[in-house]
């Protein structure tokens, strides 16, 4: 089956490029995680619009997979959510109490637990409960190292003291206790370790106190794969579900799970240049043969980052080719060698895929600007159409570009 957004359906954002899901893969990658955890509850996170995959069809395909729970860190996102008919749990967990009371108001309507890290939000959430007349169900968050979210460890007697006064006043229910850690894409850092014995101090004090949360959790991606001694009561896989790395030393493919998400473009142009032929703005590249060099409709505005030339592949009629010169605002030049048979205009460009099928992945492109593959496919713009597929991956079809777009001097 095969889907294109229809709030992205236009032809000539077709033209340029487009942005193919491969949702079996995500829910084949759900029920591997699932295997390697033996936690009662599993959150798929679909933050930053299911990380460029699609919010809502990411996560229904997440619950049809088994998720448990949705993630998200944005209450829009979790009332996007609801509005789209998604009835399992979901916690959210950033927003501005001071200037978001309508929305939070709302989350709190549609039955969307919500994180709390301070005394401040808790007690915004409870006026606001009062007002509905109904508990606000929240993960109190320990700021366990990230110095991020949460509670530091000096703050945590008071906010589980106010927070055990709420549910007595019944307008707070803690549900779970939550922390992320800052060494969470290195599984073997001590820094995790100590900060899970942080976080189980934490959660005995709030026992302490009264509180008696279901949920304890702390593990990310990595975390499900490669320390199993983290998942207590749930896990929340992000990255993973994606079938991206989550550290650096973690090939997804060894663990059954595979990339989501292709990007394609059309080849729009082939031309020969000779030697000594400057490449681009500035020309930072320059020929040093006479070479053809390719034409690819999609660039910065899209998505694509600068820094790829000269250093990712792009896959074209089943060879890898160089990004050559500066990449434009919406176009960019790769190298076809000096040799171009078997490459035409109208032959689709896979920039990154699934490297089973010889292309780069997301994951390789991250690398080359020195980054990971999750800033890569979080940068696409949606311009681009969506195109979901419930089976294996289809190449879309560019050869009808090739009677009108074929310049005069194509290999």
């Amino acid at each position: 089956m095969r889907r294109i957004a229809q709030s992205e359906q236009t032809p000539e954002a077709a033209l340029s490029g487009q942005v193919s899901v491969d949702l079996s893969a995500i829910s084949d990658n759900i029920k591997a995680l699932k295997k390697r955890t033996a936690a009662p509850y599993f959150m798929a996170v679909v933050k930053g619009n299911g990380y460029g995959h699609g919010l809502v069809d990411v996560a229904r395909t997440a619950v049809e997979a088994g998720a448990d729970w949705l993630g998200t860190a944005q209450l829009s996102e979790a009332i996007a959510l609801r509005k789209a008919g998604i009835t399992v749990p979901v916690l959210s967990w950033l927003y501005l109490a001071s200037q978001t009371s309508a929305t939070i108001r709302e989350a709190l309507e549609y039955d969307v637990d919500v994180s709390l890290g301070s005394v401040g939000q808790l007690e915004v959430l409870a006026g606001i409960a009062r007002q509905l007349g109904r508990p606000a169900v929240v993960h109190l968050e320990l700021d366990s190292g990230l110095s991020r979210g949460g509670a530091r460890k000096e703050d945590w007697p008071e906010l589980v003291a106010h927070a055990r006064k709420a549910e007595q006043d019944g307008t707070v229910l803690v549900r779970g206790i939550w922390t992320h850690l800052a060494w969470a894409d290195v599984p073997a850092h001590p820094g995790n370790a100590a900060a899970v014995a942080e976080f189980e101090d934490a959660v005995r004090d709030a026992r302490a106190a009264g509180l008696d949360p279901q949920l304890r959790h702390v593990s990310s991606s990595a975390n499900i794969l490669d320390r199993p001694e983290f998942h207590f009561d749930m896990v929340r896989a992000g990255l993973a579900i994606y079938g991206l790395a989550p550290a650096d030393h973690l090939d997804p493919a060894d663990f059954g799970l595979r990339p989501a998400l292709s990007v394609t473009a059309p080849l729009v142009m082939v031309k020969k240049v000779p030697a000594g032929t400057g490449v681009s703005y500035e020309h930072q590249a320059i020929t040093h043969e006479p070479r053809y060099l390719g034409l690819i409709p999609l660039g910065y505005a899209d998505g694509i980052p600068k820094g790829i030339s000269g250093r990712s592949l792009v896959q074209i009629a089943g060879r890898k080719v160089p990004v050559i010169g500066k990449v434009c605002m919406d176009q960019f030049m790769v190298d076809l060698g000096p040799d171009a048979s078997g490459i035409e205009v109208g032959d689709t460009a896979v920039l990154f895929g699934d490297p089973a099928g010889g292309a780069a992945s997301a994951d390789d492109w991250g690398a080359a600007i020195g980054s990971h593959g999750d800033e890569i496919i979080n940068r696409i713009a949606p311009r681009l159409p969506r195109v979901y597929e419930s089976g294996a991956y289809e190449c879309p079809d560019y050869q009808g570009l090739a009677a009108r777009e074929a310049p005069s001097d194509v290999a």
